[in-house]
C-alpha cells in the first residue's frame, strides 16, 4: 500500500503540487482580513440561529423555516460556533471551506466536459480569485453553499452523460434498465442527493431545474431515444431532490417556508397585469453585475465560446444554463440584489473557460496564419491580464480597505452604508461588555431582528451576561415601550444602541456615549446613554 502511495506521488508530482499551491494562495487571501468587512445583517441572523440551537436545540433545530428558510446552512455553522471564540469568523470560516471545495468540484466539471489540464487549472484560479467567488466564499451567507451543492448535482450529472456504457432505449432493453443502467445509477443518486442538499439549504435552487435538464444535450449520442432517456435519468435525480425537501413537511412550520416569497416575488397575476414591464426594465443592471464581478474578459470569452468549433455545444448547454437560472428572477424579482443571482457564475465561469480553450485550440492548433497567432495571443493575453487586474484590485482593498471594496451601488448600500451593514456592532459589543464589569446594564436597541440586536447578541454568545439585558424594540425609534422600561428600571444603567437615521426621540447630545459611521456620508451607529431622565423617554 505503502509502496503504491509513493509511485502515485512521483507520477503526480506535479499535479499535486500544482493542487497544494492552490490551496496555500486560497487560504492566504480568503482567510486574511476575514472579518474586516462589519458583519452584515443576514450574517447575523444566521448565526444567531445557530446559537440558539447549541442554547436548545430541541426548539430551535427548525427556527430558521418561522422565517421562510431551509436549515441545513444553519445547522452547518453550529459546530464552527464551538470551535472559533470570534463568532463571525467561525461563520465566515464555513464559507471559506465551502469556497474550497468549490475550486476543486469546478475544476473536475471541467475535466468530466472535456477540458485539458490547463483549463481545469485556469477554472480553479478563477474560481479563487474573480469577485463574485471571491466574495460569497467569504460571507456567512447561504448563497456559496447553494452554489456549492448545485455544482455538485450537476458534476455527477455530467458524469451520466459522458459514460461510454449507458445503455439506450432498445427492442431488448426497457425504459428502467435504460434509466438505472449500472454505469449511470450511483450518479444519478449521487447527483439527486445533492439536489436535495440545495433545496434543504434554500428554496430557489428549484430555478436550477430547467440548467439541470439541459445537461441531457451534453450527451454524445442526440437521438431521440438517448435523449429521452436522459431526460427521465434527470427526472429521477429531480425527484430524489425533491422526496428530500419534502421531508420538512413532518415539522409543523413547513408551511411558513413559503411565507416570505411575496416579499421578494411578483405573483404571476401581477406580471399578467403589467408588472413585468417593471421587472423588465432593470435586466440591463443585473447583466452588468456579471460584468462587473465576473469581470468583461470573462464574459468575452463566454461569448467567444458560443461562436467557436470545438466545446461550442457545451458553451452553449452551459451559457444558457446560466441564462435559465437567472430569468425567473429577472422576470419576478422585485429586489434582486448580486447574490441572488450568483449561483449563475458557476455556468457563465465554466462557459468562459471551455470557450477559451476552444479559441486557442482553433487558432494554435489549426492552419491559421502567423499574424492571426499573434493577434489572437496577445488579445487573450491582454484580456486575461485585464481579469488578473481587477481580481487583484478586489483582493486588496477586500484585505486592506474593505470600504473602499468596489461593489455594484446596490451593494455599496447593502454592506458598507445603511442599516444592515454592521459598522460599529464589534466596538459598541466592546463598551457594553466594559460597561457590565462595572454596573448592571439594560440596552434597548432599534429593531427586532438582524443588525441590531443580533448582530450584538451573536457576539454575546457564551459570554457572562449576568449585569446585562438587551431588547430589540423596533424602529424607528420615537420612544422606549413600557414593557422595556419596566424590566430595565432593575438596572443601574441604561442604554439606547441606534442608527442615526432612525432616531426620533430627542436626547441631549451630551448623552452620546460613542458613534461610529459608515462610509460614503452613511449614518451612524450611536450609543446613548439614557439613565439620566430615563422616565422622561416612556411611552
Amino acid at each position: 500500500m505503502l509502496k503504491k502511495l509513493q509511485k502515485f506521488i512521483v507520477k503526480n508530482k506535479l499535479s499535486i503540487s500544482l493542487y497544494i499551491g492552490l490551496i496555500l494562495i486560497y487560504f492566504f487571501i480568503h482567510l486574511f482580513a476575514l472579518t474586516r468587512l462589519p458583519v452584515f445583517a443576514d450574517e447575523s441572523i444566521y448565526i444567531r440561529w445557530a446559537q440558539l440551537i447549541i442554547d436548545d436545540w430541541k426548539r430551535y433545530l427548525f427556527f430558521s423555516m418561522n422565517d421562510g428558510k431551509t436549515p441545513l446552512f444553519i445547522w452547518l455553522l453550529v459546530p464552527f460556533q464551538y470551535i472559533f471564540k470570534d463568532q463571525l469568523f467561525a461563520g465566515r470560516f464555513l464559507a471559506v471551506l465551502v469556497g474550497l471545495i468549490q475550486v476543486f468540484v469546478n475544476m473536475d466539471v471541467v475535466k468530466c466536459l472535456g477540458g485539458k489540464k490547463s483549463t481545469q487549472l485556469l477554472m480553479g484560479i478563477f474560481t479563487i480569485v474573480l469577485p463574485f467567488w471571491y466574495f460569497h466564499h467569504q460571507m456567512a451567507l447561504m448563497d456559496g453553499l447553494l452554489a456549492l451543492l448545485i455544482s455538485i448535482s450537476y458534476l455527477f450529472l455530467v458524469k451520466v452523460f459522458n459514460s461510454k456504457k449507458s445503455l439506450t432505449l432498445t427492442k431488448n432493453t426497457s425504459i428502467v434498465s435504460a434509466v438505472f443502467d449500472k454505469s449511470s445509477v450511483n450518479n444519478i443518486l449521487i447527483s439527486g442527493f445533492f439536489f436535495g442538499l440545495a433545496l434543504l439549504t434554500k428554496i430557489p435552487a428549484i430555478l436550477f431545474i430547467p440548467s439541470l435538464y439541459l445537461s441531457i444535450f451534453l450527451t454524445k449520442d442526440k437521438s431521440t431515444k438517448t435523449l429521452f432517456i436522459g431526460f427521465l435519468k434527470v427526472s429521477v435525480c429531480l425527484a430524489i431532490g425533491i422526496v428530500m425537501f419534502f421531508s420538512l413537511k413532518l415539522n409543523p412550520t413547513f408551511g411558513q417556508l413559503f411565507s416570505r416569497g411575496g416579499d421578494f416575488l411578483f405573483p404571476i397575476s401581477d406580471l399578467l397585469n403589467g408588472s413585468w414591464l417593471y421587472t423588465v426594465s432593470n435586466v440591463p443592471n443585473y447583466l452588468y453585475y456579471f460584468y462587473i464581478y465576473l469581470t468583461p474578459g470573462i464574459i468575452i470569452f463566454a461569448l467567444i465560446g458560443l461562436f467557436s468549433k470545438k466545446n461550442q455545444l457545451i458553451s452553449h448547454v452551459l451559457f444558457w444554463s446560466g441564462l435559465l437560472f437567472i430569468f425567473p428572477i429577472a422576470l419576478m424579482g422585485k429586489t434582486v440584489y448580486p447574490r441572488y443571482l450568483f449561483p449563475a457564475s458557476f455556468f457563465f465561469t465554466l462557459s468562459a473557460v471551455m470557450g477559451l480553450e476552444s479559441l486557442l485550440d482553433n487558432v494554435f492548433e489549426g492552419k491559421s496564419r502567423f499574424w492571426k497567432k499573434v493577434l489572437i495571443g496577445v488579445s487573450t493575453s491582454l484580456i486575461l491580464a485585464n481579469i488578473f487586474v481587477v481580481c487583484a484590485n478586489y483582493i486588496q482593498f477586500s484585505i486592506l480597505e474593505p470600504n473602499k471594496i468596489p461593489f455594484v451601488s446596490s451593494d455599496i448600500t447593502q454592506y458598507l452604508t445603511e442599516w444592515s451593514s454592521g459598522h460599529g456592532i464589534k466596538d459598541t459589543v466592546d463598551l457594553i461588555e466594559k460597561e457590565t464589569t462595572q454596573n448592571t446594564l439594560a440596552v434597548a436597541t432599534e429593531g427586532y431582528f438582524g443588525t441590531l440586536p443580533d448582530g450584538l447578541l451573536m457576539y454575546l454568545h457564551r459570554t457572562n451576561v449576568d449585569n446585562l439585558y438587551l431588547e430589540g424594540i423596533g424602529q424607528p425609534v420615537s420612544f422606549l415601550p413600557k414593557s422595556f422600561a419596566d424590566r430595565a428600571n432593575n438596572y443601574q444603567k441604561k442604554w439606547l444602541i441606534v442608527n442615526s437615521h432612525r432616531l426620533l426621540l430627542k436626547i441631549n447630545s451630551k448623552y452620546l456615549i460613542a458613534e461610529f459611521c459608515r462610509p460614503y456620508d452613511g449614518p451612524c451607529l450611536q450609543v446613548w446613554d439614557l439613565t439620566e431622565n430615563f422616565d422622561s423617554y416612556i411611552k
